[in-house]
């Protein structure tokens, strides 16, 4: 498997604010197996790992302050590298989300976003693939705030959400986050992302200019060609992940999510010996495992976030996959944590 990791461009934004913080950067860098040396490389692919854990370090040594918020706070369009040119000539919002989503990889191996649409409301969510259970508050929170610099490159730099999501609990302070987001914060969420309106979403950009996006995305599939696409069940298991909390993950609604019909669809699932309900077993099974795990969240929270309307229902499931019921499961996991 691929170390995951991170542009450092990141490396630069946590320079800046490390010293308006007044932390010793080097020490930081020893502590978590960084060179620092890779704070002057003109481009470098920094592990995923080692920056968490520099996040959550530095954090810890600056009263708990939210580091990554602050970098994500500071973030440019220029700081998008490449795709800076290409985004800068998107007719809409929510063209600029799929060329993000087109063009992840130039970003960091770990980033992927989705729009779900319901009805005239626009969730924009993140998902932060790390290979450990919970990415970690900080990188989640950078991620986040970089959203919402794209957001307002093409909205107008007063514009906020109508909501900002994060999976994580409340830190100590919200101050610093309800200043920069200048919304309604929700935490211990089913999502991390931003929540709009489908308008702010769709609206052309007054100086959009379709020549130019053409000539920027010649240049940019020239210096970086497109990754080739997921295998169609990780495909599929990401758009069950990004829908699966809002009750709309019919094989029909993530077909149209992907951009095949639904026949096509398990016609592709059955060509690589898988169908659309071991997919989305799959992702239920991790998915109801983690949130388990988080005390916070009651069994009906666990359900919803599930997929599952009814506590009877994800019961049943749970019970089906696990041979125990979800609270039985808890209290075992708990018992086992609490022994290691």
């Amino acid at each position: 498997m691929n170390q995951r990791s991170v542009r450092n461009i990141s490396l630069k934004k946590y320079s800046q604010v490390a010293t308006d913080l007044g932390i010793d950067q080097l020490r930081m860098f020893r502590q978590v197996g960084l060179e620092s040396s890779w704070l002057q490389a003109s481009e470098i692919r920094v592990p995923e790992t080692n920056f968490a854990h520099l996040l959550q370090t530095t954090s810890s040594a600056a009263d708990n302050a939210s580091i990554g918020l602050l970098m994500g706070a500071l973030w440019k369009l220029s700081d998008f590298g490449y795709l800076s040119l290409a985004l800068q000539h998107q007719a809409s919002l929510g063209q600029a989300i799929a060329t993000i989503s087109e063009y992840s990889h130039l970003l960091s191996s770990t980033i992927s976003v989705n729009v779900v649409r319901q009805n005239k409301v626009a969730i924009i969510q993140l998902h932060l693939t790390t290979g450990r259970e919970q990415p970690g508050r900080h990188p989640v929170e950078l991620g986040v705030a970089v959203l919402q610099a794209l957001c307002r490159h093409q909205l107008g730099r007063n514009w906020c959400p109508m909501s900002t999501h994060f999976t994580h609990e409340a830190p100590i302070s919200t101050v610093q986050h309800r200043r920069i987001f200048g919304s309604d914060m929700v935490f211990d969420s089913d999502f991390d992302g931003l929540v709009l309106s489908c308008t702010d979403l769709d609206q052309i950009h007054p100086a959009y200019d379709e020549s130019m996006e053409q000539y920027a995305r010649h240049f940019l599939d020239t210096m970086a060609p497109v990754r080739a696409r997921p295998d169609i069940e990780q495909q599929v298991k990401l758009a069950i992940q990004a829908l699966l909390p809002h009750g709309r993950y019919s094989i029909a609604q993530v077909a149209s999510t992907i951009g095949f019909s639904t026949r096509s669809l398990q016609r592709n699932l059955e060509s690589s010996g898988t169908s659309f309900q071991l997919a989305l077993n799959a992702v239920r099974m991790q998915t109801a495992t983690r949130a388990l795990k988080n005390p916070r969240l009651s069994i009906s929270d666990v359900a919803l976030q599930t997929g599952f309307a009814e506590n009877s229902s994800f019961t049943r499931w749970f019970n089906a996959e696990f041979q125990q019921s979800p609270s039985n499961w808890r209290t075992l996991n708990f018992a086992s944590a609490a022994v290691n």
